[in-house]
């Protein structure tokens, strides 16, 4: 009985003491490290990018993947079935895949204000300002079924044609519709707006201004929506937003730690 309860108190010693020990040393080789670190400088060389990614960017990358293979195993179904004369089960695939299209696919990663496309030049594409007009008919109906039907056909855009003079536009909406009462999806909208910027920079919509009062006023990262300001304080198209993005930005640099 002795033994089993000296067992029980190391074991008990060891759970407790572990986490300043991990705090503090490689995760992958135990060696000593700063305490923000989560790998040493050696074990930094040595192993995969997807071993040194966190837990989100791992699972989120496995979102991805996942999407993407199911919509494409969806796709050989239904070409099996359609190739094969079996109507009932070809319906079926295709009842599938209408409803995967109604489902919006959010963003779940900060995507930088530095990944911006100023050497694509944007086309006039018949095919994405057909999606475009339609997406915006499913938005001025009534319900959050039609937004949804909207916020699909303007990812399809997007994917589909980025170089379309109408993709800025179409992450432009999808934006709006996040932030609308509907959703109330204040992180995706911010990301969105965002997005409208990276794929059309002469995008004429107040987007990163948008994305920065949501970021202060919504989700309270202010020093996100410090960094978004100066964006739009250097490259919104309309000189009004800019001062009020570069006044608002110098606010909030003098104000006070947990000061407003």
């Amino acid at each position: 009985m002795r033994i089993v309860k000296v067992f029980f108190v190391t074991a008990c010693l060891v759970f407790i003491s572990y986490p300043a020990y991990a705090a503090n040393y490689c995760l992958n080789c135990f060696d000593k490290i700063d305490e923000n670190e989560k790998y040493c400088v050696v074990c930094k060389t040595k192993l995969s990018v997807d071993e040194l990614k966190t837990k989100e960017e791992q699972l989120i990358h496995a979102v991805t993947v996942s999407r993407e293979n199911y919509r494409k195993s969806l796709n050989e179904l239904r070409e099996y079935y359609q190739s094969t004369g079996n109507q009932l089960r070809l319906q079926k695939a295709r009842r599938e895949l209408d409803a995967l299209d109604k489902v919006p696919q959010p963003l779940y990663t900060d995507e930088g204000l530095e990944i911006v496309r100023t050497e694509v030049r944007l086309r006039n594409i018949e095919e994405a300002n057909i999606l475009f007009k339609d997406a915006l008919m499913y938005k001025k109906k009534f319900g959050k079924e039609n937004r949804l039907t909207a916020i699909k056909r303007l990812e399809k855009l997007i994917k589909e044609y980025p170089d379309s003079d109408k993709a800025g536009d179409a992450a432009f909406e999808i934006a709006r519709t996040y932030e609308s009462g509907y959703f109330a999806d204040y992180e995706n909208a911010a990301r969105y707006y965002i997005k409208s910027y990276q794929l059309n920079p002469h995008i004429k919509q107040p987007v990163l201004l948008k994305a920065a009062i949501i970021y202060e006023r919504m989700l309270g990262d202010v020093n996100k929506a410090k960094a978004i300001y100066k964006q739009a304080a250097l490259y919104s198209y309309n000189a009004k937003i800019r001062k009020r993005a570069e006044k608002r930005q110098k606010e909030l640099e003098l104000r006070k730690p947990g000061g407003y």
